[in-house]
């Protein structure tokens, strides 16, 4: 993950790489350290070779680079390519990442805008390029330029990591304490003598270890110990995740090791919505989070990622990691690569209510991990059970739920066609105004007097 490869490294600029087949191997052409990777790459796909940073150059000539990377090259020799080469599966508008150089100093670009390969060449062409190659697209588009991100949860088979070479700063003179933060990536943080990676490693913090920073410079913390990444430190007051209608997700994990908590590693390719079938009062999110911490859902190997209810979202799991919800058995896809969500139909809860929480949710969660809304499905999709019953009972029940997930309001679309009918009556006359779903007592009593002035004539 780019956290990982971050903390590992310490590099200033890290953009995914290259393609690799569905077994797991590099293509078109990946060599590292004098070590070819990939298959043998083809003869006329330019990609970029270099020993050392300042020899990089597009070249065919793998076997003369120590490095080599090859995907599909974009511009050569200062010409855009009028038909670029790639296969059907990168086509398409999709995020996208590239390399490429201008003048004498390497471009990386990394855009979670949705383009086509022709789009992307173009907009290398308009930054100055005279060489550039594309990189892996979609899911896999992710970078760290500097502290500024590009996140995604797909595995990468492959990095480019850029170090920059940075003038010594002298840390300043005050020790009191800024804040306490805790170290968030799970191989831990390394201590440099100095603020920067150009500075040597003298230690290093474990992953949940909490540390006084005593001043920052240039995004890097000076701790009792030496200096570290503020980007890889939480405040111990961290901000939970927010849905854009003001839910927090609050955190609630499976305890590591139970077995109801299987680990592996969830690519993150959907979202499979469920109903928890409990009708019982007080059968919401919070008493779910708590049972599936019980014996109870270990014994019965259940659990998913997050639950909803008419007021929270608690969150079991985290989105990177499989669990036991789709019924498609241990290893089957709904297991390994979806993120599952419970929708609470308790008796005293609003299930309308948690419908829009859960589409709240799924917006953000398609917004983090680049889900297209077909890969929005139902339990039933895996497994053929009748899952989410309740919404599948409803005629048209599943489209009007991916409309809210799509960002349409339901109600605000009823009050619309509303505002219209009353308009092409004439009862009202201000149609955007009473869109606004936002109204004086005055304008409201108005109306009232309008409609029954309507009535009365009829």
């Amino acid at each position: 993950m780019l956290a990982q490869v971050k903390a590992e490294t310490g590099a200033d600029y890290i953009i995914n790489g290259g393609m690799w087949n569905p077994d797991g191997t590099p293509c078109r052409g990946l060599k590292v350290d004098g070590k070819l990777l990939s298959a043998v790459p083809w003869g006329d796909m330019a990609g970029y070779g270099w020993d050392i940073p300042r020899d990089l150059a597009q070249t065919t000539d793998w076997q003369g680079y120590d490095n080599y990377i090859a995907t599909s090259p974009l511009i050569m020799d200062g010409k855009p390519l009028e038909h670029i080469p790639y296969d059907s599966a990168q086509g398409g508008r999709r995020p996208r990442s590239a390399m490429g150089i201008v003048g004498d100093s390497l471009l990386l670009y990394c855009s979670s805008d949705s383009l086509t390969p022709e789009q992307l060449r173009d907009q290398l062409v308009d930054r100055g390029c005279s060489s550039a190659m594309m990189l892996d697209g979609g899911g896999s588009v992710q970078c760290d330029f500097a502290g500024e991100t590009i996140q995604a949860q797909r595995m990468v088979h492959n990095w480019i990591c850029v170090w920059v070479k940075r003038e010594a700063a002298e840390p300043p003179e005050s020790e009191e304490s800024m804040g306490k933060y805790r170290v968030t990536p799970s191989i831990g943080l390394n201590i440099r003598s100095g603020p920067g990676t150009s500075y040597d490693k003298v230690g290093g913090y474990p992953c949940g270890a909490v540390v006084d920073v005593l001043s920052v410079s240039d995004g890097w913390g000076q701790t009792s110990k030496g200096w570290v990444s503020m980007a890889y430190l939480e405040p111990v007051e961290a901000i939970q995740r927010v849905t854009d209608n003001g839910i927090p997700i609050q955190v609630d994990y499976i305890a590591p090791g139970r077995k109801n908590r299987p680990g592996g590693k969830n690519p993150d390719r959907y979202i499979t919505i469920h109903e928890t079938g409990n009708f019982a009062e007080g059968a919401d999110a919070a008493a779910h989070a708590s049972w599936l911490k019980g014996d109870d859902a270990e014994k019965k190997r259940t659990s998913y990622h997050y639950t909803v209810d008419d007021r929270a979202i608690y969150q079991h799991l985290p989105d990177g990691e499989t669990a036991y919800h789709a019924g498609d058995g241990a290893d089957g896809p709904g297991n390994l690569t979806s993120i599952g969500i419970e929708i609470c139909v308790n008796a005293d809860g609003d299930f309308d209510r948690a419908k829009v929480n859960t589409a709240a949710l799924v917006r953000l969660l398609m917004a983090e991990h680049g889900f297209p809304l077909d890969k929005v499905v139902q339990h039933n999709h895996w497994s053929g059970k009748d899952c989410p019953q309740t919404i599948r009972a409803i005629p048209g029940g599943w489209e009007a739920f991916l409309d809210m997930c799509d960002g349409c309001d339901p109600e605000q679309t009823e009050l619309e066609a509303a505002v219209d009918t009353l308009a092409a009556a004439g009862v009202l006359t201000a149609v955007d105004y009473w869109k606004g779903n936002a109204y004086s007592a005055s304008n409201v009593h108005a109306l009232i007097k309008s409609m029954a002035a309507y009535v009365r004539n009829q």
